[in-house]
């Protein structure tokens, strides 16, 4: 992979901060390892539904 290749950090922070999800499987797996450009946004995107799942299941607290 290319200098620009991006790891299982790059992901999981790239997670925390754009859906404020944080994870244990980051603790299952070399953070360092690299990953591809495909698999990287095919992760991206199935975190990206989690917080419409959470707020269908158990409702959005309005006041917060």
């Amino acid at each position: 992979m290319s200098g620009n290749a991006k790891t299982y950090r790059d992901l999981f922070q790239e997670i925390y901060e754009k859906y404020g999800i944080q994870t244990t499987t980051q603790f299952h797996i070399n953070p360092d390892k690299q990953i591809s450009e495909e698999k990287y946004q095919e992760t991206l995107k199935a975190y990206s539904i989690l917080p419409a799942i959470f707020d269908d299941t158990f409702g959005r607290d309005e006041d917060a």
